[in-house]
């Protein structure tokens, strides 16, 4: 499994839907999306500080 299907399961295990946490998160669903199919090596170190704050975990448990 590699990082972006780990980040979706965990994701989808603490909320109803992608797009709810992204709302949570304070991101655009889009950059999720984009994020979580392209990979999270060419995210912006704030989207994934945001998203890490969300779920309550380090980045580098993701």
């Amino acid at each position: 499994m590699n990082r972006e299907e780990r980040l979706r399961n965990l994701i989808l295990d603490r909320y109803v839907s992608l797009r709810q946490f992204a709302q949570k998160a304070g991101i655009p669903y889009s950059s999720l999306m984009t994020l979580l199919t392209r990979g999270i090596g060419g995210a912006s170190f704030d989207t994934i500080m945001s998203i890490c704050r969300a779920l309550e975990v380090s980045p580098f448990e993701v």
